[in-house]
């Protein structure tokens, strides 16, 4: 469960990142509207990365 817990956190900030790095490059190249919403998700990512980070310090603290 830990191993998976772990995955789903770094996918998370994965997914933060590509989506800033895109909505950096909407804010340059497209426009604002784009861009707002590729940083609302990455946002959103940073989000359900904590969530799983916070987790993730509980399940470890359960399995001890």
């Amino acid at each position: 469960m830990l191993k998976v817990v772990k995955f789903l956190q770094m996918m998370w900030l994965v997914i933060a990142i590509v989506a800033f790095c895109i909505a950096t490059y909407h804010l340059f190249f497209t426009g604002t509207k784009d861009a707002l919403f590729f940083y609302f998700f990455s946002g959103f990512s940073l989000l359900l990365f904590y969530i799983r980070k916070r987790q993730l310090k509980r399940l470890q603290n359960m399995s001890k």
